[in-house]
């Protein structure tokens, strides 16, 4: 076969893998133990917020088996039922890649009200998930803090997701 007629294959070089490895760095950041027995301080959902904005500004560049990757790697390590963060990032994704078109090149404020409005029914369904899962209905305010914490974070982390991009793009 010629290569007139082979397929084409995308090649992205170091930068294709800039988004997995920022959302890797993510996982590892959200497991640090933050906070002390006086202040406890809920982490945000770093990785949720890294895949909405990466899937937001460059979409091919997270594709569906990263996002699988990443929420099984969250599943591991945090207490929850294996698979419920891999079903949220892979709901993120298809969230985004329906939507995006509504609100692709919009001001920030877009994308924050829409990310907050995404993790909100994420969280929701996270709830509910859990609930399910050990069969009692577990108190909402824990997650409604996290919820809160991960809404308003996400300016500032998609602050410095934008200058990585801008630096290694």
């Amino acid at each position: 076969m010629n290569a007139a007629r082979r397929p084409a294959m995308a090649s992205f070089g170091f930068a294709g893998f800039v988004p997995l490895i920022a959302c890797f760095v993510m996982v590892i950041l959200m497991m640090l133990p933050l906070g002390t027995g006086a202040a406890n301080i809920a982490m945000p959902n770093l990785v949720l917020i890294g895949v909405f904005y990466w899937l937001s500004s460059r979409p091919i560049l997270m594709p569906y088996g990263a996002c699988a990757v990443l929420g099984f790697f969250l599943d591991l390590w945090l207490d929850v039922p294996m698979g419920l963060n891999m079903v949220l990032l892979l709901l993120t994704r298809l969230f985004v890649l329906n939507q995006l078109k509504h609100y692709k090149g919009r001001s920030r404020l877009v994308h924050w009200v829409i990310f907050a409005v995404l993790s909100f029914g994420l969280y929701l369904l996270s709830w509910l998930l859990i609930s399910l899962v050990y069969g009692t209905m577990l108190p909402p305010e824990p997650l409604a803090l996290q919820w809160v914490i991960t809404a308003f974070s996400y300016a500032p982390v998609g602050f410095v997701l934008g200058r990585l991009r801008r630096a290694a793009m």
